[in-house]
């Protein structure tokens, strides 16, 4: 099936099963059946056997899959083989949060072409840092240069920023989504409590806090 055809429910199940294959590629079990990978995504084995066949052939019935070439083939799927580079608009608490966060995988995450159990530099890093506060604008957070939100253009192209994330007040998140669209970003993690307009080929995933919590306050009274 042609990549743009995945429904995006699908997409966002894929990372689980790569952490849920490194998971037991650590525990030296080096083949994985459905069935397990369901338990430890919360997902049925059918939906993990159709989700997996999408992409290709990775398992024998009755056997399973092999932990370390499905593991493989999972980052390559999600262009995990590549270094990609992140740009965060927005040093307030969360920003900063994310930051310190993004030194953490510049040390390392386990799991990596070769070798699962390995620890080595994740590929999707924020490399560079956006704000309008001239206290932080200029200086090196965490490892990472805060440059003004002006200068969000020409840095996105001189540093390849493929990915944004948005840490920045709701009022504010319209205008620099449109920012980041005339910069050519194509996906943007927003944890803006709005919805964003964007053009159809700009993808957008929101994380909304407020949302996920009322969510959960159901379960606390049911």
């Amino acid at each position: 099936m042609k990549q743009d055809k995945i429904p995006d429910v699908v997409v966002r199940r894929l990372p689980l099963y790569l952490r849920a294959v490194e998971d037991f590629y650590r525990k030296d079990q080096a083949i994985v059946s459905s069935s397990q990978l369901g338990e430890w995504t919360g997902f049925t084995p059918a939906q993990v056997r159709k989700d997996l066949a999408l992409f290709g052939e990775f398992g024998k019935q009755g056997i399973g899959y092999d932990a370390r070439f499905l593991h493989n083939k999972l980052r390559e799927i999600l262009g995990l083989t590549r270094d990609v580079s992140v740009g965060l608009v927005g040093l307030g608490n969360l920003g900063r949060a994310l930051l310190h966060h993004n030194v953490r995988a510049r040390m390392g995450t386990p799991g990596v072409e070769g070798d699962p159990k390995h620890w080595v530099p994740e590929t999707l890093r924020i490399v560079a840092a956006f704000d309008v506060d001239p206290e932080k604008v200029g200086v090196t957070y965490a490892q990472v240069p805060v440059y003004h939100v002006d200068q969000l253009l020409g840095k996105s192209a001189e540093l390849g920023l493929e990915i944004m994330v948005l840490a920045v007040p709701p009022d504010s998140a319209e205008a620099v989504a449109y920012e980041c669209v005339k910069a050519g970003i194509k996906a943007i993690l927003n944890f803006a409590p709005v919805n964003l307009v964007v053009p159809d080929d700009v993808k957008v995933y929101s994380a909304d806090l407020t949302l996920e919590l009322q969510s959960l306050a159901f379960y606390t009274t049911h």
